[in-house]
């Protein structure tokens, strides 16, 4: 029988999630606003994206899915909680990592 410190731990745990999502989306934010401050400080006007932009672009989209599956998995353990059982979750975890390691790999070939 699940206790209130297991909910407990769910909910410090999802919030964790949520805190690596907003770092994420924070990171990628200044850096596209960085970029843009820069175009605006030389008075270059360009129409192709920077790759600094797209880089920020692509870190907010990963802040995304990092709290898109922090909700799924705290649901997923709530559903757990309240039924008492575990169920190992591996298929969407390494779903989620491969999305996460070639999002990692877009970003180092637009640093390269």
């Amino acid at each position: 029988m699940s206790s209130n410190t297991d909910h407990f731990a769910n909910k410090r745990t999802f919030l964790a999630w949520i805190r690596t999502g907003i770092a994420l989306m924070g990171f990628g934010f200044v850096i596209a606003k960085f970029e843009i401050f820069l175009h605006i400080l030389v008075r270059a006007s360009t129409s192709s994206l920077d790759e600094s932009l797209i880089a920020g672009e692509i870190m907010i989209v990963l802040g995304m899915a990092t709290i898109a599956y922090g909700l799924f998995e705290f649901l997923a353990n709530e559903k757990d909680l309240d039924n008492d059982k575990y169920n190992s979750r591996k298929t969407e975890i390494i779903i989620f990592s491969s999305f996460i390691i070639g999002m990692a790999i877009l970003l180092l070939l637009f640093i390269i």
